[in-house]
């Protein structure tokens, strides 16, 4: 079983990283955990220091995503992305990648990036071309 999961660093996508690394250990799943870079407007045209500071914060999430496996000794891989919907992103990887299921927390770290975590799951439950599973 493939399995995608995005992160932002927030608790709720924690524990769905958490959830997938049960499934790991479980039952042999394959994961790749996914952070996108958000941002607005033309990511080439935005200024270099704005544009690092964002794809900075996302490596960290997934970093420390990261970390919960490497303390358990069970590989995964990694994607890091720029967008400016991220469920654009997180579906086309699902598609393209071909995963049996997405695992994503139900909301993001807190004000804006709540709300626009929260409107990625439900575009991302509604659209996926897998099973979604939404964490809480």
């Amino acid at each position: 079983m493939k399995v995608l999961v995005p992160t932002d660093g927030s608790e709720q996508s924690m524990k769905a990283v958490q959830r997938a690394l049960e499934l790991a250990e479980k039952q042999g799943a394959q994961i790749t955990l996914m952070a996108v870079a958000y941002f607005t407007g033309d990511f080439d045209e935005m200024p270099l220091n704005i544009r690092e500071k964002l794809e900075a914060e996302a490596r960290d999430n997934l970093k420390k995503a990261k970390a919960v496996f490497d303390q358990k000794n069970v590989k995964v891989d990694t994607v890091l992305e720029a967008g400016l919907v991220p469920a654009n992103n997180i579906l086309r990887q699902a598609e393209e990648g071909k995963f049996d299921r997405v695992i994503m927390g139900s909301t993001g770290a807190s004000g804006l990036a709540k709300v626009l975590m929260g409107s990625t799951a439900a575009k991302v439950v509604a659209h996926a071309p897998c099973e979604v599973t939404v964490v809480r």
